[in-house]
C-alpha cells in the first residue's frame, strides 16, 4: 500500500472509530492495556531489554519479576510504562508538546543516573558526543552536544506550528499528522539530544503526535526491526516519506484493533495465539520434562508398578504387621483389590495368600480380556481385636493403606495415629504420575510411620487403661 492509500485509510479508520464514541469502559480498559502492554515489551525489547512478552506482562500487570534478569531492565520497563501513562494526560489535556515536557518524559523513563560510557542523567541533554555502528558496520555520527539545545528548539517551533492546537481542533494541516510525526522521529534520532534512551523517545514523541491529531499508537514490533532501521535511515525531515508509509502501516493496524475493540470484538490478533504457545512451549522446556505426562492407567502400567515395587512394599508391611498380633486375641489383614468391574479380597491370614494374590494379578494380566474404565484400588488393611492386657475394656485397632489409581496419577493414602489429637487421621503421603516409580527411600519411610502408628494406637489405648491419659 502506497503512502497516500495509507494517509485515505487512516483517516476512514480514525472517523469511523470516532462515530463509536464514547466506548464503553471494558472496551476502553481492553484495548489500552493491549496497547499498553505491546508498547512496553515491543519499544523496550528493539533497544536491547531482556525481558519477554510473558514476563513484561507479568511484572506491569502483576508486579512479579523473573530470576535471573537484569535489575536495569526492570526499571527501563517500569519507567517507560510510567511515560506511556502521562501520556493520557497530555493528550486529555491538548496540551503542547515543550522542551520541558520531552525532559521531564526523558526523566520518567530512564528513572535514575547511571553510568554507561558516558555518565546518563536523565531529564538532560547530552555532555559528550554520540553515535552508533550501523549493521553494516557504518559508524553513524549524531549532533554534537552544544548544538543540543538549539536545534531541539527549532524541531519543537517546526512540530508546534504543524499541530497548533487550533489547527487540531479543526483537522487542518498543510501537513498530514503522520508525516508530521514521522518528521519529528527522524529529526529526533539526528539530533540523538540525549545520552540514552533516544529511541524510546522518539517513538512515544511521534504517537504522542499522533494521538493528539485523534489518531491512536503505532505500535512497532520487535520483529520488524530492521525493515523500522531501514525506513528510519532512508528518511529526512524534508523527506520522511519511507519512515511514514512503514509507522502508517503500523498505525492502521492499531486503528483496526481500537475499532474491533469498540466494538466489543476479540483484539487478539492473529499470532498473539502462536506466540503465547510458543513462550509455553519455552517454559515448560526449561522444567526439562519434571511434570510431563507420559502415560495413562493401564493394565501394563499396573503391572509394571506391582513389579518394580508394589509387591516388596506389601509384603514389608506384612511383615511390620505381624509384629503386632501376639498384643492382640486375634487379626485380620486382607488385600482389597478393585479393577474396574473386578473385586477381590485376600484374607492374609490364610495360608500362601500373598502368592494367591500374585498368581491372581498374573492371571487377569495375561488373559487381556478386560479394560480399565475407571479408576481403581488397592488396598492394605489390618484389623487386630481384643488386646490381651485390656481387661473388662479390650480395645481394637484398625488402619488402612491405600493406593488409588486414576487416569493419569496416584496417590498413596496412610492411615496414621495422631498422638496430638490422640486419634485416626488419614494422611496423604504422595501423588505421583504413573510412569514414576515410588523410590526405595519413600518405601522404607511409609513402612516406618505404618510401624509407628500401630506402636502409638497401642500405647496411647495401653496408658489410658491404665490411668494416665499422657503418651
Amino acid at each position: 500500500m502506497k503512502l497516500p492509500e495509507i494517509i485515505r485509510k487512516m483517516d476512514q479508520l480514525r472517523d469511523e472509530l470516532d462515530s463509536l464514541r464514547p466506548i464503553t469502559e471494558d472496551r476502553l480498559n481492553r484495548l489500552n492495556q493491549k496497547l499498553r502492554l505491546d508498547w512496553n515489551y515491543h519499544s523496550n525489547s528493539i533497544e536491547g531489554n531482556t525481558l519477554s512478552a510473558s514476563e513484561t506482562r507479568a511484572f506491569i500487570i502483576h508486579g512479579i519479576t523473573a530470576e535471573g534478569k537484569p535489575f536495569r531492565d526492570y526499571v527501563e520497563m517500569q519507567g517507560h510504562d510510567k511515560a506511556l501513562k502521562k501520556l493520557e494526560d497530555i493528550v486529555h489535556h491538548e496540551l503542547k508538546i515543550t522542551e520541558k515536557l520531552i525532559k521531564e518524559f526523558h526523566k520518567i523513563i530512564l528513572v535514575e543516573p547511571y553510568d554507561s560510557e558516558a555518565e546518563i542523567n536523565p531529564g538532560e541533554y547530552k555532555t559528550q558526543p554520540n553515535y552508533l555502528i550501523s549493521t553494516t558496520n557504518e559508524r553513524i555520527d549524531f549532533e554534537p552536544p552544544q548544538e543540543v539545545s538549539k536545534l531541539m528548539n527549532d524541531l519543537i517551533n517546526w512540530l508546534n506550528n504543524h499541530i497548533d492546537p487550533p489547527k487540531r481542533k479543526r483537522r487542518k494541516y498543510d501537513l498530514h499528522p503522520l508525516l508530521i510525526a514521522s518528521g519529528f522521529h527522524v529529526r529526533f534520532i539526528q539530533i540523538h539530544p540525549f545520552g540514552d534512551g533516544n529511541g524510546r523517545m522518539a517513538r512515544i514523541l511521534m504517537n504522542l503526535i499522533l494521538m493528539l491529531c485523534g489518531y491512536v499508537p503505532a505500535i512497532i514490533k520487535l520483529e520488524k526491526r530492521k525493515e523500522y532501521y531501514t525506513a528510519l535511515n532512508l528518511s529526512t525531515l524534508d523527506h520522511m516519506e519511507p519512515l511514514a508509509e512503514f509507522v502508517g502501516l503500523e498505525c492502521l493496524r492499531s486503528l483496526e484493533m481500537a475499532i474491533k475493540a469498540a466494538k466489543g470484538e476479540s483484539i487478539e490478533e492473529d499470532d498473539d495465539l502462536d506466540k503465547k504457545l510458543a513462550m509455553l512451549t519455552k517454559e515448560l522446556d526449561a522444567e526439562d520434562g519434571i511434570n510431563d505426562i507420559k502415560t495413562q492407567l493401564s493394565f501394563e502400567i499396573l503391572n509394571q508398578q506391582l513389579n518394580t515395587w508394589l509387591f516388596d512394599l506389601i509384603n514389608d508391611l506384612i511383615t511390620t504387621t505381624n509384629k503386632f498380633s501376639s498384643y492382640y486375641l486375634s487379626s485380620n489383614h486382607y488385600i482389597d483389590f478393585q479393577i474396574s468391574n473386578l473385586n477381590r479380597i485376600f484374607n492374609l491370614n490364610e495360608p500362601n495368600v500373598f502368592d494367591k494374590f500374585k498368581k491372581y494379578w498374573e492371571e487377569i494380566y495375561s488373559l487381556s480380556k478386560y479394560t480399565i474404565t475407571q479408576n481403581c484400588e488397592l488396598k492394605f488393611g489390618v484389623r487386630f481385636i481384643g488386646y490381651k492386657k485390656g481387661g473388662v475394656d479390650p480395645f481394637d485397632c484398625n488402619y488402612n493403606f491405600e493406593i488409588k489409581y486414576e487416569q493419569y496419577r496416584y496417590e498413596i493414602l496412610v492411615d496414621r495415629f495422631d498422638v496430638i489429637s490422640n486419634s485416626k487421621i488419614i494422611n496423604s503421603f504422595t501423588k505421583k504420575l504413573l510412569h514414576k516409580h515410588l523410590l526405595p527411600e519413600e518405601i522404607k519411610e511409609i513402612n516406618t510411620q505404618w510401624g509407628e502408628t500401630l506402636f502409638n494406637h497401642l500405647e496411647y489405648y495401653r496408658k489410658r487403661q491404665n490411668g494416665n491419659d499422657k503418651i
